[in-house]
């Protein structure tokens, strides 16, 4: 493995963890209340946001794998790839939690929308450093 390797992941995290933060902490915040008992924890829960976020590291390096392995590093390549892997693995899992699950549609929606600028951050991060 080489550097840009190593340099789109720490991009891809960075960004996508900036992603996570305005998406899912950021926007529409208050409408997480709208009902409480469906969350565990009311208030900070260091522990829950730690373990969430280090679950960005296999989606970061799961895309950057995917992209270097497909040869789909040009701009326009990384962001279809983006789309196909939020169309089949990111978005039918959240909206189906959100049919299932009490959750306010605003916070279902943010969070689809949310996982989309994720992927594509990470595959327009990878697709630049990879071509330096």
């Amino acid at each position: 493995m080489n550097w840009r390797f190593w340099a789109a992941t720490v991009a891809g995290i960075v960004l996508a963890n900036l992603a996570d933060w305005l998406f899912a902490g950021i926007l529409f915040h208050d409408r997480y209340q709208a009902h409480p008992e469906v969350w565990r924890v009311n208030g900070p829960n260091p522990r829950a946001l730690v373990g969430a976020q280090a679950l960005t590291l296999p989606t970061v390096v799961g895309l950057i794998a995917l992209m270097i392995w497909t040869g789909q590093v040009s701009l326009s390549a990384s962001l279809v790839l983006a789309l196909f892997v939020w169309a089949i693995a990111a978005a039918p899992p959240i909206i189906a939690n959100g049919l299932f699950i009490k959750i306010d549609p605003v916070v279902v929606a943010t969070h689809v929308v949310g996982w989309l600028a994720k992927l594509a951050l990470i595959g327009v991060s990878t697709s630049l450093i990879l071509r330096l």
